[in-house]
């Protein structure tokens, strides 16, 4: 039976940082701490940001500064308690949230 959720979605460069760690291995320690039930991420081939530069895995254009996509999905409420602080933490990224239907395996 599916149920009602929140997908939090954040996006940003591989080489993000928060304080001294790699923005994305940040966030998923912080989401397992949290008890949060589960969280992705996906390393991109190719895409760009707020500086419009192009990051790629093509081999003419070789980037390490791949674009990155963290997901947790959980329910509403517990994801609206932890957005505003992911927000802060992103310096710069995209953070944002979408209503989604989930369904559970245990």
């Amino acid at each position: 039976m599916f149920s009602d959720g929140m997908l939090l979605r954040v996006y940003i460069a591989e080489s993000a940082k928060i304080g001294k760690k790699p923005a994305y291995k940040y966030l998923v320690e912080m989401f397992k701490a949290r008890g949060f039930p589960g969280c992705t991420v996906f390393r991109g081939m190719i895409g760009y940001g707020h500086e419009k530069t192009i990051h790629t895995v093509d081999v003419l254009n070789f980037s390490m500064d791949l674009p990155i996509v963290i997901d947790v999905v959980d329910t509403k409420d517990r994801i609206l308690s932890i957005v505003d602080e992911v927000e802060q933490l992103v310096e710069h990224g995209l953070v944002i949230t979408q209503d989604v239907k989930m369904g559970r395996k245990r």
